[in-house]
């Protein structure tokens, strides 16, 4: 029985002996699993005993193995699993309800130890092009051994597998066909058995050595091994030149064509009633199964796949890593599948079926090749293009989504737009220049009404009403050769002369890679991101220089209104493209811009975003109001009861019940800009009841009233003013800022600012006279 120490009545010991084989000295380990296979201790054994701190009932429970200890061998996130793959040694530690004391490890287990490294490389490339692919997460998985899995069949599946074997090898197909999403071992090993010797290759993976298992009889000399180990003669199986001399395995006659044929005493043992009998000739010949798991997958689902490790690609597509097998055992049997963060998560682009792209007993530091047929993976140093046929247009610069866009061309908080707006788009680049052959797009914009955004009826010197123009600012994007940055031209695109278009005023979809260089780059956002640029600060009205006179205000922008924005795409003979005859999906973000790191989605563009031509898309539209009028303030000198004095500031005053008028202009055209009037004493506090705030319009807070149409003003009580003094001095600020945004921020250079000071006072009675008497 298990020895329990007298101070440690919950902690049980074993022997551990390893007396077959004397020389053995290498250190062991027991390791124990409980019920949910989860590793619970890990304990050394030493001097040929292992105490577990577990309780004699927690033992009986558990699950106990003995392995070699090998520092490689990480013991988080092991399992019972990869410890049986190794080949450590389960014992059978509770007999008759008693717990053993001593562990007897076979001699057979020990010829098995320790545990030999094995160096897994490879590569990830996509199968279009062979580039690799950079940041994948590769799983390395092992596979279950065959005999092993053989072992464990129910007897009826025995049964099946020894018949479909047969089927298979009297009837041999010939290609074996594609087994499943892109290239596997089988399918790089080839594919069938031929007649003519020149054209046999392997059908594994990995080179076997000069031994075979499988051979054809009528030409010894063009022997294939299907197996690395030794087999016995039993296990011959060949292809007979001669039909009358094959072995049948059936009472009918085989077709008249080459068949294989198994080795007499192996085909009696398959057909033998025995499950033990035919178990046993599938695990001696088990190397005779792989070429054909691909003809069963509607069974063969039974591989068992323990994941033992995760890696991630290089920059240059390539994985390592290192892996532990039984050294005295066949090396381990692996299968990969690959994930890839398309910037929502790691998603699953290659996952193909186990029994055709297990590298059965794949050789140590040989390299695997793994094919990505995805297309919405990129290679290295290449940006991701968007899959199918889509146009997401994404925002106006940085800060404004399509989505952030009202009907009335106002963002939602209610800010027009100005200066230069940079809409950026996204497009589908490959499928659209490359497959539909539409490599262009443009840009144009008209104008809806008049400055107030209503009003059809419109300044001469300005934009007309429903007169359509193109935007034809220079477009260019960067990119990376060597150390430099170099910048590609997009468009307007001549129409004559290298890179001519087909019409006016085209512009190139970028395309998915840069003239020379494997990689496009944003140096500058307002160059490398637009696509256009729709410069309303120059519109024909909008203002210009500065305002004519000192503290005049600024002349009125004249173009100011809402105008539509229409984006089109063009074909390569340079028609205008219909996308819903195209199958061109038109899609905005679901989020609000700037975009931060989570991941951003799309859904199909509404309706009004959508030039229409009865039900069919023929572009994108968009409606913003422009408005580049620049603000207005002016601080009017103080009033009310008191005596003012406009030369020198000071205002005297009888009583703190006195007042004191305080008002400002504040100033913008269609009242898109907000105001702050500030009152300070001294050098503070400011004084809340003689400060506003508010929108240009609106009234202001705290009592500041509208006087006309952008002045307001206010009657501070002077004890109000003073507080505690008999006598101070004041300080005004005015800020007039304007909201409208250019899609990165407000624009500040229309904002405008006034200050002023005054102070108040009671009158000196020495100052009534010259203080002399008469």
């Amino acid at each position: 029985m298990a020895r329990q120490p007298t101070d440690a009545p919950k902690r049980v010991s074993f022997q551990v002996s390893t007396a077959q084989r004397p020389e053995f000295k290498h250190p062991l380990a027991a390791y124990v699993f409980d019920a949910w296979g989860q590793l619970v201790d890990r304990t050394e054994v030493r001097e040929g005993k292992v105490e577990l701190p577990l309780s004699p009932d927690a033992v009986a429970r558990a699950r106990v193995f003995i392995a070699p200890v090998d520092a490689g061998i990480e013991t988080k996130g092991l399992t019972a699993a990869q410890l049986e793959r190794l080949g450590a040694y389960e014992p059978v530690l509770l007999t008759g309800g008693q717990l053993l004391d001593r562990i007897d490890v076979a001699g057979s287990i020990l010829d098995l130890w320790p545990f030999c490294f094995c160096w897994v490389r490879g590569k990830v490339v996509r199968a279009s092009d062979n580039r690799a692919v950079c940041d994948a997460r590769v799983h390395i998985c092992e596979v279950d051994r065959i005999p092993l899995w053989i072992l464990k069949l129910p007897d009826p599946d025995i049964f099946r597998l020894r018949d479909d074997l047969i089927e298979v090898l009297r009837n041999p197909p010939s290609p074996i066909p594609n087994p499943g999403p892109g290239p596997g071992p089988f399918l790089r090993q080839a594919s069938r058995f031929a007649a003519d010797p020149a054209s046999r290759v392997s059908l594994n993976p990995q080179p076997l050595p000069p031994r075979s298992a499988l051979r054809f009889a009528a030409d010894p000399a063009s022997r294939v091994s299907l197996n690395p180990q030794p087999l016995p003669p039993r296990a011959a199986v060949r292809f007979a030149a001669d039909p009358a001399s094959r072995v049948s395995l059936n009472p009918q006659p085989l077709p008249p064509r080459e068949a294989i044929a198994l080795a007499p005493e192996l085909h009696s043992r398959l057909r033998s009633r025995s499950s033990l009998v035919v178990r046993e000739a599938l695990v001696e010949n088990w190397k005779l199964l792989l070429p054909w798991f691909c003809h069963w997958p509607h069974w063969w689902w039974w591989f068992r796949c323990d994941e033992i490790r995760v890696i991630s690609t290089d920059p240059h597509g390539r994985f390592e890593t290192t892996i532990f097998y039984s050294c005295g055992g066949d090396h381990p049997d692996l299968y990969f599948w690959v994930e890839y963060d398309f910037g929502g998560g790691f998603e699953t682009v290659y996952h193909p079926t186990v029994a055709c792209h297990t590298y059965w007993n794949y050789v140590c530091g040989s390299e695997v090749t793994i094919r990505i047929t995805d297309p919405r993976v990129p290679g290295c140093e290449e940006e991701p293009d968007l899959p199918g046929s889509q146009v997401v247009v994404l925002s106006i610069g940085r800060n404004v989504a399509v989505r952030e866009v009202s009907a009335d061309g106002l963002t939602n908080f209610g800010e027009p737009f100005g200066d230069t707006l940079e809409p950026r788009v996204d497009f589908s680049r490959t499928e659209l220049i490359n497959v539909k052959a539409i490599p262009y797009y443009r840009w144009s914009y008209r104008r809806l009404s008049g400055p107030d955004g209503a009003a059809t009826t419109v300044d001469a010197g300005s934009p007309a009403i429903n007169a359509w123009s193109v935007m034809t600012r220079d477009v260019y994007r960067h990119y990376k050769v060597g150390t430099g940055y170099p910048s590609d031209f997009m468009g307007p695109m001549p129409t004559s002369g290298p890179g001519a278009a087909p019409a006016p005023n085209l512009f190139r979809i970028r395309p998915l890679l840069p003239p020379a260089g494997v990689e496009w780059v944003v140096l500058n956002e307002t160059i490398d991101l637009a696509t256009g640029y729709f410069e309303t600060a120059s519109l024909a009205g909008a203002p210009v220089g500065g305002p004519p006179a000192p503290d005049a205000p600024w002349p009125d922008d004249l173009a100011a209104g809402r105008y539509e924005l229409k984006l089109e795409l063009f074909d390569a003979a340079g028609a205008l493209v219909n996308w819903t005859a195209k199958g061109i999906d038109l899609r905005i973000t679901d989020q609000d811009a700037p975009f931060g790191t989570g991941t951003v989605t799309t859904s199909v563009a509404p309706a009004n975003n959508r030039v229409l031509a009865g039900a069919d898309t023929m572009g994108f539209r968009m409606v913003v109001r422009v408005d580049n009028n620049r603000c207005f303030a002016e601080i009017l000198p103080v009033g009310g009861t008191v005596t003012p004095d406009p030369v020198c500031g000071f205002h005297n005053y009888n009583s703190p019940s006195d007042t004191a008028a305080l008002s400002f202009v504040a100033r913008h055209p269609n009242n898109f800009a907000g105001f702050g009037f500030v009152t300070t004493r001294g050098a503070g506090p400011v004084i809340g009841a003689a400060s506003t705030s508010g929108a240009v319009g609106d009234a202001g807070n705290d009592g500041f009233a509208k006087t006309g149409a952008f002045t307001y003003a206010k009657d501070v009580v002077i004890g109000t003013l003073l507080g505690a003094c008999s006598n101070a001095a004041f300080s005004e600020r005015l800020d007039v800022t304007a909201t409208a945004t250019n899609g990165y921020g407000t624009l500040s250079g229309y904002n405008a600012a006034d200050n002023a000071a005054f102070a108040l006072a009671t009158p000196c009675p020495d100052c009534e006279g010259d203080g002399n008497p008469a």
